[in-house]
């Protein structure tokens, strides 16, 4: 799928707009991850490590790729309409196609939490998968500490459907347990 195959009203609101990745905001996107907080250490795994530029290129490739192949996951790069900068990035992770069935992930700058934009990034995701790829199934799967992203899930419109407990460990190597919510429109 391409993201000209998306409707591009889809992919935008007065605030954000979604775009496919691209090669052109790797170094932005690097140095949105070397300004994470604590928060980001404590739930994204990936970000405790030290990220390179060539890292974060290949990551970006890979994203175009899938993204070109209806593979793995589509990436979208969360930017703000005002300014054009980068915020963030929120994924629809393909889990399997023949129900369908789809998970978003995601993640925002440090510099711009706390301010409603991964909620409206979530629900543009949301009702792409739902309208346009007729998705049955749509998971968010937060860690169980992660306040923040369970109040978009919920904000979003999903349900708390399980809990795994004792099912991960944070940044920081301790237990914790995963939350999965569920939106469903059958």
């Amino acid at each position: 799928m391409k993201i000209t195959d998306f409707p591009v009203e889809s992919l935008c609101n007065d605030s954000i707009r979604l775009i496919a990745p691209t090669m052109s905001r790797v170094e932005e996107m690097l140095i949105l991850i070397s300004h994470f907080n604590e928060l980001h250490h404590d739930f994204l795994l990936w970000a405790s490590r030290e990220n390179s530029l060539d890292d974060v290129r290949e990551n970006m490739r890979a994203a175009i790729q899938d993204f070109a192949k209806d593979s793995n996951e589509y990436k979208f790069l969360i930017i703000s309409r005002e300014s054009q900068k980068l915020l963030g990035c929120i994924s629809l992770f393909i889990r399997n196609p023949q129900i369908p069935y789809y998970e978003i992930g995601y993640w925002l700058a440090t510099d711009v939490l706390g301010k409603g934009l991964m909620t409206q990034a979530c629900i543009l995701v949301r009702n792409l998968a739902l309208d346009v790829l007729k998705a049955n199934r749509l998971e968010i799967r937060t860690a169980g500490k992660n306040i923040r992203s369970a109040a978009v899930a919920l904000r979003c419109g999903f349900k708390r459907e399980a809990v795994l407990s004792n099912e991960r460990l944070d940044g920081h190597g301790r237990l914790d347990d995963t939350h999965i919510y569920l939106y469903t429109t059958v």
